[in-house]
């Protein structure tokens, strides 16, 4: 697989990870918001909240353009799998591992980040929460 390829998709999964922990640290301050019951902060945190995630759907549809164009279609499969959470296509590949790390690292936080504001949504929305 060209290493180059492996390098664009890390910059946009490192690019996703720095979203993902931006969005985890509005996140927690959201909750200290709900905390001391303090609606300005609530609403200005979930609206800041857009920003990162805008950004994270366009490093997603980055790297689905980038499939895309993959000439290979096995360069091609190899790479969505790792984006998946597959192995390295060659583990001695240092990039390739790199990026499966940051992929596992990304869904970690995600994981986080969900959690955390399934909670949130059903201590703000109570009854109305979109987690039932």
């Amino acid at each position: 697989m060209n290493e180059k390829n492996v390098m664009d998709a890390l910059v946009q999964m490192k690019r996703t990870g720095n979203l993902l922990n931006e969005l985890w640290d509005l996140t927690q301050q959201l909750g200290e918001s709900i905390d001391r019951n303090d609606q300005v902060s609530i609403q200005m945190l979930i609206a800041m909240r857009e920003e990162p995630l805008g950004k994270i759907q366009a490093a997603d549809q980055a790297l689905r353009d980038q499939l895309e164009a993959l000439p290979d279609r096995e360069d091609a499969r190899q790479l969505a799998a790792m984006l998946n959470g597959g192995p390295p296509a060659d583990p001695a590949q240092r990039p390739q591992q790199m990026l499966c790390d940051q992929v596992g690292a990304n869904k970690r936080r995600l994981k986080q980040i969900t959690e955390l504001d399934r909670i949130l949504n059903q201590r703000l929305a109570r009854g109305n929460s979109a987690y039932h």
